[in-house]
Order: structure tokens, then sequence, then C-alpha cells
């Protein structure tokens, strides 16, 4: 029993070992990306931190919170809707809107399964 137990003690070790090694990697990753991103984005990183620490001092729940985040989702969303009405297309929003999906509507469906007759 003691060579089981000194086994699995072994392996556990060397298991959380590798654990720890993997974990450093890791963090080394994301402060390496998080250095490059800064250095390129360095208004953006400041932005980012004073959010952060807006929300982290437990302005959360105020209604200026609320109000900025009505604002940036306002925004953000028409963003969004903008590069996907450009991106898309007027054909496949409709065909989106009716239900039918994107290859139904490119191969001609009328949307019961059945290929559309009429051109």
């Amino acid at each position: 029993m003691d060579n089981s137990t000194e086994d699995v003690r072994q392996r556990i070790g060397e298991n959380l070992n590798e654990l720890r090694d993997e974990l450093g990697e890791r963090a080394q990753e994301i402060r390496d990306t998080v250095t490059n991103y800064v250095d390129a984005h360095p208004l953006a990183a400041v932005g980012i931190a004073f959010g952060v620490g807006y929300l982290l001092s437990g302005a959360l729940f105020s209604r200026t919170t609320f109000k900025a985040a009505h604002l940036g989702a306002r925004f953000a969303l028409g963003g969004l809707v903008k590069q996907l009405v450009a991106g898309i297309g007027p054909g496949m929003i409709m065909a989106a809107m009716s239900g039918r999906g994107a290859q139904q509507a490119e191969a001609g469906g009328n949307g019961n399964g059945n290929k559309s007759t009429q051109r």
C-alpha cells in the first residue's frame, strides 16, 4: 500500500508542477498581449482602465452609469447594424426577416422545402 500511495503522491506532484508551468506560460502570454495592446492603443487602454475602475468603485448601479451604458449600447448597436447592412446586403436581410435561411434564399426556396419555379 505504501508504494501505491507514494506513486499517487508523485503523480499528483508532477501534475501540479505541469499545471503551474502552464499557468505561468499563459499568464506571460496575457501580459505580453496586454502590453502590446497598451503600446499600440494608449488612449484606449486609459479609457478601459478608467471604465474598469469606475465599475469596481461601486458606481455600477448609479443613474449616471445607467445613462452611460444606455448611450454606449445605442452607439455599439448602431455601428453593428450599419456593419450588418453594409456587409450582408438587402437580399440576405430580407431572407432573414422572412424566416428563411440564407441558403434557401440563394437556392430559390419558397420556405416550405420546395424550390420555387417562378423566376
